[in-house]
């Protein structure tokens, strides 16, 4: 009777057995069909979508790829609390998935803990070698901490591992070589979609880069090793302290202007007419944008021959013409303009001395040394960690062009003596309201102090997601006035501040 029975019972486990391994069959099926679906929103820029997939992915059949997937979402549509909560429970459920931690990894990274990110993307290496995102991460920070070649290599991996990934494409592309360069931002934008402005943005660079055609720019007419160049005091007002420095520039050999020597700003930045004055001829299309309520400038690069700058010349050069004045003068001057030389300031001479840089590091990691001070470099923009009141702290953009320094409102709730103001700033995109101020903030940054420093709050959201990454205020030319200079080692990403 026992052997009968197994017998009858034998095909009927069977059947459970296939019918539950093609149950759990379909439901893999299912899933991986639900995030290639998720996936596509994201691809197609729809983030909202997106992000309502994953999560719905993840109350149905929780994964590590599906609380990646919301996470990018979220960082996309810049909903960065949003995105830290998600990446939480992510790396929560699944504490060994080597997505999740480069997930967490890209949310600290937006919010400006960049040592924190590192890790997580340490982290995501460890479980797998071969994860695209995590090698993406590791680039980034690689980039903000001037390891250039370390960030171009660790891209270029990311990018090998997921070629289907986009933000590893975008980020491939701008470190190749004219044409390849154009080629891939050329399939970055035919195949992915991000905000209308993030692909303005880079629509314009494409447009641009495609103008220079791979010529050489900024081309030096001789060697000069070191300099020493005069700087004028642009006071704000009759008897008041200086709210910068000026630089005396010749255009074409046609016009000798003041523009503002300015850390916030890139290259040289002068107005419509000058441009048209001295013969530029225009590239292509680019908006300029920075503080303000009026939306970005219409404004264009344009090519210049010739540019001389006290003993130094250079040939075969680009700058940026918008239809607004800036800064009360005739432009500006970012001083990445001398990144070729150690850059120093000095407050007390009124001089901009340009000396040779050190020897480079030979692949070894940039580390700050005795008085100087590691900075994070975004383009041309260098965020120093600095601590505002004994509660505040966060990334702040060594800005020469400031006159006065800022904190985002939310962060200033946390500095004492700020009162209401009404106080009104110029910005690169109009007018911009501060709510709160006080002339009597301590700043501690770049391995200095600075008390009695003037402070305002102002909105910083817009330059912090266009970088990627939490700006939370400007050390302005008020913090440094009264010091004895300012270096910038703009290769390696180093600052230095002398003097009280």
């Amino acid at each position: 009777m026992r052997s009968r029975f197994v017998t009858k019972l034998g095909p009927l486990l069977l059947l459970l057995f296939v019918a539950c391994a093609a149950w759990t069959q379909t439901s893999v099926d299912s899933h991986e069909a639900s995030l290639a679906s998720a996936r596509l929103l994201l691809k197609n820029g729809d983030f909202k979508g997106a992000a309502a997939a994953f999560r719905q992915l993840n109350e149905t059949r929780p994964s590590a790829e599906a609380y990646a997937g919301l996470v990018q979402s979220l960082l996309k549509q810049d909903e960065v609390k949003a995105a830290d909560e998600s990446s939480r429970a992510g790396l929560s459920a699944f504490p060994d998935s080597a997505i999740t931690h480069a997930a967490r990894g890209d949310v600290q990274f937006r919010r400006g803990l960049i040592p924190d990110a590192e890790n997580e993307f340490d982290a995501a290496l460890k479980i797998d070698p071969k994860s695209a995102r995590a090698w993406l991460g590791q680039g980034r920070v690689d980039a903000a901490l001037s390891r250039r070649a370390k960030a171009k290599a660790a891209v270029a991996k990311a990018h090998e591992l997921d070629p289907d990934d986009g933000d590893a494409l975008y980020e491939w592309a701008v470190r190749q070589p004219y044409p390849l360069n154009i080629e891939g931002l050329e399939k970055h934008l035919a195949e992915f979609h991000n905000d209308p402005e993030t692909d303005r943005r880079e629509r314009e660079f494409k447009d641009f880069l495609n103008a220079l055609a791979g010529r050489k720019v900024w081309v030096p007419a001789r060697q000069v090793p070191r300099a020493e160049i005069n700087l004028e005091s642009l006071p704000m007002g009759p008897g008041m302290s200086p709210r910068g420095y000026g630089v005396r520039v010749r255009l074409n050999d046609r016009a000798t202007v003041t523009l503002m020597l300015d850390t916030g700003a890139s290259g040289v930045i002068i107005t419509r007419k000058l441009a048209e004055k001295v013969g530029a001829h225009k590239l292509s299309e680019q908006a300029l944008e920075g503080l303000g309520k009026s939306g970005v400038n219409a404004g264009y690069k344009a090519w210049v021959d010739k540019v001389v700058i006290g003993n130094l010349e250079f040939h075969d050069c680009f700058i940026h013409a918008t239809p607004h004045e800036i800064a009360e003068v005739d432009g500006t001057i970012g001083g990445d303009v001398f990144s070729n030389y150690l850059v120093s300031v000095d407050f007390s001479r009124q001089k901009l001395r340009l000396e040779p840089l050190p020897p480079a590091s030979d692949g070894a990691e940039n580390s700050a040394s005795g008085s100087f001070a590691q900075a994070y470099t975004f383009g041309h923009l260098l965020l120093v960690s600095t601590e505002a009141g004994k509660k505040a702290s966060g990334l702040f953009i060594i800005d020469t062009g400031a006159n006065i320094n800022t904190i985002t409102p939310e962060l200033g709730k946390s500095v004492p003596d700020m009162h209401a103001s009404n106080l009104t700033m110029s910005g690169a995109s109009g007018q911009v309201s501060s709510a709160f101020f006080t002339n009597d903030a301590t700043l501690v940054f770049a391995k200095t102090r600075k008390t009695g420093a003037t402070m305002s709050t102002v909105d910083l959201h817009a330059i912090s997601k266009d970088l990627g990454v939490e700006v939370s205020g400007q050390i302005g030319f008020n913090a440094m006035w009264g010091k004895k200079s300012m270096t910038i080692n703009y290769r390696d990403g180093l600052v230095e501040f002398e003097g009280k």
